[in-house]
């Protein structure tokens, strides 16, 4: 999927990173003009940096489908 090309990406989804993070999307979404794509926000869910926010390309991550994690 082209995440990097959403506008807007629903709250609650989760992803693990190339470098094996668990992260729920927030639903917030920035536009990074330099690189013409979006970065949406993710929280982390699980293990070192519980809790930790930052802007994250999910092209480079998996959605996680029947994960359940709690919003």
């Amino acid at each position: 999927m082209q995440y990097a090309e959403m506008k807007r990406i629903e709250k609650g989804l989760v992803f693990k990173t190339v470098g094996g993070v668990m992260v729920r999307t927030t639903g917030v979404t920035t536009y990074i003009p330099s690189h013409e794509k979006y970065a949406h926000e993710v929280e982390v869910i699980e293990g070192e940096g519980e809790g930790y926010r930052y802007l994250h390309n999910l092209d480079k991550a998996e959605l996680m489908t029947g994960y359940a994690a709690a919003a």
